[in-house]
């Protein structure tokens, strides 16, 4: 979020060198409760690069016809699919021992809550927080299966799913944790239909991960929950705001069987699906959906009068883009510095990119730091990062993060390390800005 004002100043200096640019919108946030004051403010200057950019992506076509007609916006591209971790494109066979193991450990610690055998255990994974309403999910628990919920948050929201099992629900296991790759496909392997509850998703990377693990899904029927699945075909849509609905379907999906003969029946496209997800080349693919489009539009074929045109855009995009630097330079740091809600915090130490939580804090910006006392941080967050319980432990092994932290969330901007080896020079270089 504090970069977004500097995104529109590379936006403006990237039109004036005529480099085609990217801009990805993955989410709407005006109806939080974080939607005022600078956060309102970032959301604006968000929507101003959509129209600067030679290409505005997103990450769905639900998601994008749906801020297309709600801010009436240009929508050039649609990301692939993509699978963050390995593990998620080796065919579910290869899992099978590993999934038995867990299961196992997991009807153990239900037996151990009072839970009797279950028919089938549903599975919810990912963040803890209001907006993904996994509380729907319990409450429209079949009396004969279980659920199992997986991923950790930063908010109070957190033990209300910590809370479950203690409020009579012996078939409900929170555990507490945020998942690396193998962990995470190992828990859809061991599962036998995931469920999510959510109204919110603009693509929902749960759902594909469970479609490449071979394990059907029972979704909210929004958003980005109607990109890939298709009711009755490669699985289903079911209505958790009607909790009674919500149960009955529940209770034939898993009557109906979900062995592998019984969901070729039920739902033929499924393994179709998951094998089209598995086998895709997210390269190849973000390669022609997205940058070839931004290539094209650099490469238009302009007349006499359209150069003409382009010359005094650029010269125009120069000249704001001088102007604006010296004002995002005074506005950003008296921003920053005054801001109460959200109050931004420099994590770590300045000039590095890892923050281990075993820094000091400092809770004005960098320039402040001479007029404000350093505080210790927390040494219990250290530890959780440690134990992977945080957000951070999840991305720390492959780059570094420097957080900025906005109310009761972080946000992360992330330096990626360049990969090595001596590829050829391209021809033209894409400035790709990823944002909300």
């Amino acid at each position: 979020m504090w970069a977004v004002p500097w995104r529109l100043e590379l936006l403006l200096l990237t039109r004036a060198l005529g480099i085609p640019t990217v801009v990805s919108s993955h989410t709407d946030i005006t109806h939080m409760k974080a939607y005022k004051g600078v956060v309102k403010l970032v959301w604006k200057i968000h929507m101003l690069s959509t129209r600067l950019a030679s290409v505005h992506a997103t990450v769905s076509r639900v998601f994008g016809a749906q801020m297309g007609k709600t801010y009436g916006i240009p929508i050039s591209a649609i990301w692939p699919p993509i699978l963050w971790s390995e593990e998620f494109k080796a065919e579910p066979a290869e899992w099978a021992d590993q999934a038995q193991a867990l299961r196992s450990e997991w009807l153990e610690k239900l037996r151990a809550q009072g839970c009797q055998e279950p028919r089938a255990i549903l599975l919810s994974a990912g963040r803890w927080s209001a907006e993904k309403r996994i509380h729907l999910l319990w409450e429209a628990l079949p009396k004969d299966c279980a659920l199992v919920i997986v991923g950790d948050g930063t908010s109070g929201y957190c033990q209300t799913v910590m809370n479950a099992p203690a409020s009579g629900r012996p078939n409900v296991l929170p555990l507490r944790k945020m998942l690396n790759g193998k962990e995470l496909r190992a828990a859809y392997a061991a599962s036998d239909l995931f469920v999510s509850a959510s109204n919110f998703e603009t693509l929902g990377n749960t759902v594909i991960e469970a479609l490449c693990s071979g394990t059907p899904c029972a979704l909210q029927p929004a958003q980005g929950h109607l990109e890939f699945v298709r009711d009755g075909e490669n699985s289903w849509l079911v209505d958790f705001d009607d909790a009674d609905e919500a149960r009955a379907k529940l209770q034939r999906i898993v009557h109906r069987g979900l062995d592998a003969v019984s969901l070729q029946k039920a739902i033929p496209d499924f393994e179709k699906m998951g094998r089209k997800l598995r086998t895709s080349n997210f390269a190849r693919d973000f390669d022609e959906c997205v940058l070839q489009k931004a290539l094209a539009e650099g490469n238009r074929v302009r007349s006499l009068l359209g150069w003409l045109l382009e010359i005094c855009k650029r010269s125009l995009a120069m000249i704001l883009c001088v102007l604006l630097f010296f004002f995002l330079r005074t506005f950003t740091r008296i921003a920053f510095i005054t801001s109460a809600d959200p109050q931004f915090e420099v994590l770590g130490q300045l000039g590095g990119a890892v923050d281990d939580g075993r820094g000091k804090s400092v809770w004005t910006f960098p320039c402040m730091r001479i007029f404000s006392s350093c505080e210790a941080r927390d040494p219990a967050a250290a530890s959780a990062a440690e134990e992977g319980t945080d957000y951070a432990s999840t991305t720390a092994p492959s780059r570094g993060t420097r957080g900025v932290r906005t109310g009761s969330w972080r946000l992360h901007a992330e330096c990626w390390r360049k990969p090595s080896g001596g590829q050829a020079p391209t021809e033209r270089v894409i400035l790709v800005i990823d944002e909300l």
